[in-house]
């Protein structure tokens, strides 16, 4: 097979899987907030099948350059989504819902693979493999990615829940300059591969990704789109 089919067949196979992951994430953290008591995000759409309601045009656009993603923030009633817990509960809820589709698929593929289906980049059938394979990685790659504690992930809404009280002028001052943050980590990101021949951002994933894709596969192991991106975040016990 040519690099160009490769590289065709493996991004067009992340088309069905930020489909599935990104609603799946928005939903999460809307099914949270709803079974805590927040109805608002069922009268708002937010349980719809329509993948439009939920996808960021540069979340998606992320998810073919760095192999990560994220969507269309779920707005929750403040009066309703209160507490240290419910908060926590919510934004929990997304990474959540990626990991259990994760180990559910994750299931399905290893089955399949048990019984003879091998996942392939040809026009074959192992090409139905690859398609599952790049749903459950995606699912994965959001899952680790979200956690991190960085502004505007859900990560960091959980720290920033635990001690905001301790230091409201600290998370004030990072919230009013998130997009500076996020310009520095994508610096320090470029800099870290062109002077350590490695990705950062795989590394510091690593530890939620590995765990998880372990637990859904059985193997630890990432994505790439030939003669474009890659992403392994595979601590060595896991590759």
């Amino acid at each position: 097979m040519s690099l160009f089919v490769a590289f065709v067949l493996a991004a067009l196979l992340l088309v069905p899987a930020l489909l599935v992951a990104i609603p799946v994430h928005e939903m999460g953290h809307a099914a949270a907030a709803y079974f805590q008591g927040d109805r608002s995000v069922r009268y708002f759409g937010y349980f719809t099948l329509d993948p439009r309601r939920f996808l960021d045009p540069l979340g998606v656009i992320a998810v073919f350059i760095a192999l990560v993603g994220w969507g269309r923030r779920v707005p929750v009633q403040p009066n309703r989504i209160s507490t240290m817990r419910q908060r926590i509960v919510h934004q929990l809820g997304g990474p959540a819902a990626n990991l259990v589709v994760a180990v559910a698929l994750g299931a399905v593929l290893r089955f399949l693979t048990a019984m003879g289906l091998h996942s392939t980049l040809d026009l074959s059938v192992g090409l139905v493999g690859a398609a599952l394979y790049a749903i459950v990685f995606l699912n994965l790659s959001i899952f680790a990615f979200q956690l991190l504690p960085i502004p505007g992930l859900d990560g960091w809404e959980v720290v920033e829940t635990l001690f905001r009280s301790r230091n409201p002028r600290f998370f004030f001052n990072v919230s009013a300059r998130r997009q500076q943050i996020w310009i520095g980590a994508i610096v320090i990101l470029f800099l870290f591969q062109l002077f350590q021949g490695a990705s950062l951002l795989a590394l510091v994933m690593s530890p939620f990704y590995t765990p998880a894709s372990l637990i859904s596969l059985g193997q630890c192991s990432g994505y790439a789109i030939p003669g474009l991106t890659g992403l392994y975040p595979c601590l060595p016990l896991g590759r």
